[in-house]
């Protein structure tokens, strides 16, 4: 018999509890919630943080006008993760429940959404340095947080995530080494190094690079395709393209099942038709640099199916988590279906700057 208290509305608080505990990126970023309730590819507009002038008092003041402004943002990530289960396993516990299913399901989510800031914010930096040879005296690090001084970014919420290869690159510097508390994220302080050149540095498994045994060496390329197919035609490379490497497009990583040139398979459906596209090539490691405010997660309610006799949805601090119960008669087994929507801009380019190589 079933738990009568495992409930979709005590599943879904233990799946945002759990989602949250395992994202990096994303409490890094400008973040828009509301609770209105949206569907899949709807648009919402957003405000942008403001901006303001400090000029001199001659007599008189000046009087600026709030130039937040707003931006279109298109809710086009819907991630979802459906898990046949069992009356054992709903017979569990919310513990054990949590342990074999809500948990796995969250970090997969996590992961998600976590490749998609850093895939935007890689696509949308407005520099990107190259990594040079000699690692230890971070001079690397030091052109980035340079690049944002020059550009008047704010010291405060200014961060650094590092790709794993770039971890243990850099890591063996003094700066690095040093572990810090960073709020009440256990991922952020997992993942948090220290802080060095006005940027708080962590380090994010799901930052872009080539899954190649030996990367291809092309800079730049285009990509022409269909949306919803696997296969793109890849052309003007100025040098190889190996299996395991990717590009960013639209926002999205996909990366090459197969080497070589002209038509090649991807991992993953195109989201959108492109001809001709400059593509940003990953086929090295990437990390980011950014102000809180130059990169928004925008997060709305998905409204609960008039069809599913028991769902439920959870959310807190800018993010939320749909669960909905549901038995198939076709297969006569329960599923549980944990999903959820977004969006994500570049909202200044000034404020975010790569490290590639």
């Amino acid at each position: 018999m079933a738990n009568t208290f495992l409930t979709p509305e005590i599943v879904a608080k233990e799946a945002l509890m759990c989602l949250q505990s395992n994202l990096v990126m994303a409490d890094l970023v400008h973040r828009d919630y509301s609770d209105e309730f949206v569907s899949v590819g709807d648009t919402v507009s957003i405000r942008k943080p403001a901006k303001f002038v400090a000029k001199n008092f001659t007599g008189t003041t000046s009087a600026q006008d709030i130039t937040e402004g707003s931006v279109p943002v298109k809710l086009d990530r819907f991630r979802d993760i459906t898990v046949a289960v069992d009356a054992k396993q709903l017979s569990l516990d919310i513990a054990d429940f949590s342990r074999q299913v809500v948990e796995p399901a969250m970090q997969a989510i996590a992961q998600a959404i976590d490749e998609d800031l850093l895939a935007v914010g890689i696509q949308g930096a407005g520099y990107v340095r190259a990594g040079t040879e000699n690692a230890a005296d971070l001079a690397d690090i030091a052109d980035l947080a340079k690049k944002l001084d020059m550009n008047k970014v704010p010291t405060a919420n200014r961060s650094l995530v590092l790709c794993p290869e770039h971890k243990y690159r850099y890591a063996l510097t003094d700066n690095l080494s040093k572990v810090a508390y960073a709020g009440d994220s256990l991922a952020l302080r997992d993942a948090l190094l220290g802080r060095v050149y006005t940027l708080d540095t962590y380090m994010d498994q799901n930052a872009p690079g080539s899954n190649a045994q030996t990367p291809g060496t092309a800079t730049a390329f285009t990509v022409s395709g269909t949306a919803g197919e696997s296969v793109v035609t890849v052309e003007g490379a100025d040098g190889t393209v190996a299996a395991g490497d990717g590009f960013i497009l639209g926002g999205y990583l996909y990366r090459f099942t197969a080497g070589g040139s002209g038509e090649l398979t991807i991992d993953q459906p195109l989201m959108e038709s492109v001809e001709g596209a400059a593509a940003a090539v990953v086929n090295a490691p990437m990390s980011l640099a950014f102000h809180r405010n130059g990169l928004a997660l925008v997060t709305r309610k998905l409204a609960l199916p008039m069809g599913a006799a028991k769902a439920a949805y959870a959310s807190a601090g800018g993010l939320g988590v749909r669960v909905v119960y549901d038995y198939d008669a076709a297969t006569k087994t329960d599923k549980v279906s944990f999903d959820i929507i977004y969006g994500i801009r570049a909202l200044d380019e000034s404020m975010i700057c790569a490290l590639k190589g």
